[in-house]
């Protein structure tokens, strides 16, 4: 006889080995909201061998009820919380349709107010009220682009400390996506880094805490003690938290390369141009942005001086280059004025010989024509002398011949 093995949570959990640490635990998070619902609206813990047994209108009136006890929540968290749900309560048996779910419960409408923009102004207060381990951590974060749960689980042995910019090689298994990447630290959050650095070994964690909500304590401990402890009027949320560093270096990045922005920030939607360059490439791209992401103000001033030095030095070499090529123009413009002078004054030269050249034919030619004249007229006289000649001896042929007819006539 075959025995059917009953559902648990404990064989929910058993099932989830495989998921990062993170999904597990947000599980857990969510089936224990859910039982401490059901302790304290039914008397016990694990419901859901009651519930199997409701009927399908009933299970939903549970579930409703679950989500109104959770209105002090989030909206997007009671949604979050009842996927996760959802997926656990399929593996104890109770099976729920999408288009049920969607006529059934009633989820309260997310409330999006305005994000709050953290500044430059603001960072450097709280950077300057933490501790040096803290200030150098979201100093990291921010110019890395990092998630904090990424951050939080950074092993020396993942950073690059060859070069002035720290470059760190984010592994698949603690991105949120589960895809490694590339990310860099600016020189300032390197510089600060690596006396921490000297005092670990390989595979310690970078900044001793794993957990995301010890980091958040310690932030929120600060906009307290700085006054920058602004909360949203609807969800009672701090403005500023541990996203904001990220979303303050994004930001700076996006205006400048939105691609290079969300390749490094580990976000979906970038152009695949950036898989295709070496980590050199890339942190000559990232450095061409690094002074965006300058938080000290001594640090900026210097970055500034650099840059407008660098500008000076360029604005140098390109006026040295306008001035050799003008310089060649001109030597060029001399040669070729010269060439035409030249050849004008060949071309005068020329036309001046060719001119006195016809004239000199023509005063020729009339010349032998004036030394002809004579020789013509003599001719011309002699033909006139034989053409009357020629004319007098035919008239007087004809002349005869009309006496010679008329003759004839009278004998007649």
């Amino acid at each position: 006889m075959r025995v059917k093995l009953e559902r648990s949570r404990n064989t929910f959990m058993a099932r989830m080995t495989t998921k990062d640490y993170k999904t597990i635990r947000g599980y857990n998070v969510a089936i224990n909201n859910f039982e401490n619902f059901c302790m304290e609206k039914y008397g016990k813990a694990d419901f859901v061998s009651e519930l199997k047994n409701y009927e399908s209108d009933d299970i939903f009136d549970v579930l409703q009820l679950w989500i109104n006890w959770n209105a002090k929540l989030s909206p997007s968290t009671t949604k979050t919380l009842f996927s996760r749900i959802k997926k656990y309560l399929y593996h104890r048996g109770i099976k729920l349709h999408q288009q049920d779910i969607n006529e059934e419960l009633e989820f309260r409408t997310l409330i999006q107010e305005e994000r709050y923009g953290l500044t430059l102004d603001d960072i450097q207060t709280i950077l300057k009220a933490m501790r040096y381990k803290h200030k150098v951590q979201f100093m990291c974060q921010l110019s890395s682009l990092m998630r904090i749960g990424e951050l939080t689980q950074l092993r020396k042995k993942h950073l690059i400390a060859d070069k002035q910019n720290i470059i760190v090689k984010i592994p698949a298994t603690i991105a949120k996506l589960k895809k490694g990447r590339t990310t860099f630290f600016s020189k300032e959050a390197s510089r600060l880094l690596r006396p921490l650095l000297r005092e670990i070994d390989d595979d310690d964690l970078v900044f001793s805490v794993k957990a995301e909500t010890s980091v958040a304590q310690v932030l929120r401990r600060v906009l307290v003690k700085t006054g920058l402890d602004m909360k949203y009027e609807s969800s009672g949320d701090y403005m500023i938290n541990t996203h904001s560093f990220r979303a303050y270096g994004i930001t700076k990045l996006s205006r400048l390369d939105p691609n290079f922005a969300k390749k490094i920030a580990g976000q979906k939607g970038y152009l695949d141009q950036y898989d295709r360059i070496t980590d050199d490439e890339k942190l000559i791209l990232y450095q061409k942005f690094e002074d965006e992401l300058i938080i000290d103000n001594s640090e900026k001033q210097k970055a500034e001086i650099k840059k407008l030095e660098s500008e000076n030095y360029e604005l140098e070499r390109l006026q040295s280059k306008i001035n050799t090529l003008e310089d060649s123009e001109k030597k060029h413009n001399e040669k070729m004025n010269k060439a035409l002078v030249d050849q004008y004054k060949m071309f005068k030269e020329e036309m001046s010989n060719v001119i006195s050249n016809f004239y000199d034919d023509l005063a020729q030619k009339r010349q032998e024509e004036f030394d002809n004249l004579p020789k013509r007229k003599m001719n011309f006289k002699s033909k006139m002398a034989t053409d009357m000649t020629t004319m007098t001896t035919d008239k007087a042929k004809q002349e005869h011949d009309k006496l010679v007819k008329k003759l004839k006539k009278s004998k007649k």
